[in-house]
């Protein structure tokens, strides 16, 4: 019955967070949720350390695009995480007009900005929003590409490959609650925007990872992690 009672507050306060980031710093007191209470708990500090199962279900409704990713968080204080996530993926092209291959890895670092009071000092169930800052290093082969010409036959050519870095900016929101123990599970959606656009001038990777299409400048994105806690005070 707890458990369920503190997911409810968990979804309603994840809403009322996003309701609030559209508000004035004024208005947006009226529509924060309220903790139970916050008490003078003793400090206890939680490294947590997850993985991207969502990632799997991806890789396989998408074979082109193989990615993984880890992520940490730790409580700074009651009300904000620092946080940080990294990966490696790889991306296939393999038409029968075009053929070429990326791979690459990437770190994320931000906060989260916790949304309901702890309801204990071992509580770290919880909504969030919050911010991010990606950087992704990786490189493309070559590329062979066929042309068809409209008076018949086709010109065959090979585009020089290139090594790349992008950065980009995200908002994040998301949920995450205990199973036992210290073994939780939750979710992160992501909007994220493309800094520097213009790195890719002649053919874009298909997949960059930890954002995704080079082709696109804005991508929204979704992560499911089981994650395991290390507290101590």
């Amino acid at each position: 019955m707890f458990r369920s009672k503190k997911i409810l507050f968990c979804i309603c306060g994840l809403l009322s967070g996003f309701t609030a980031m559209g508000q004035s710093p004024a208005d947006s007191s009226s529509v924060a949720p309220v903790a139970k209470t916050s008490g003078n708990y003793p400090a206890v500090r939680q490294l947590t350390i997850g993985f991207d199962f969502g990632r799997i279900l991806f890789n396989n409704l998408f074979p082109s695009r193989k990615g993984y990713e880890i992520q940490a968080d730790y409580n700074w204080s009651d009300n904000l995480f620092f946080a940080a996530e990294a990966g490696w993926g790889r991306g296939k092209i393999d038409y029968s007009f075009l053929s070429y291959t990326t791979k690459g890895t990437f770190v994320r670092i931000g906060i989260n900005k916790i949304l309901l009071g702890r309801l204990g000092p071992n509580d770290f169930d919880n909504a969030f929003i919050g911010v991010r800052y990606g950087m992704g290093f990786g490189n493309m082969s070559d590329a062979v590409f066929s042309i068809s010409s409209p008076f018949g036959g086709q010109s065959d050519g090979e585009a020089p490959g290139q090594s790349y870095f992008v950065h980009w900016g995200e908002l994040v929101g998301g949920l995450r609650v205990g199973l036992w123990g210290n073994v939780y599970a939750g979710w992160t959606v992501r909007g994220k925007f493309l800094f520097n656009a213009g790195t890719f001038k002649d053919l874009s990777p298909n997949y960059i990872p930890g954002f995704g299409k080079g082709d696109k400048t804005t991508i929204f994105d979704f992560n499911f992690y089981l994650s395991y806690g290390i507290q101590w005070h």
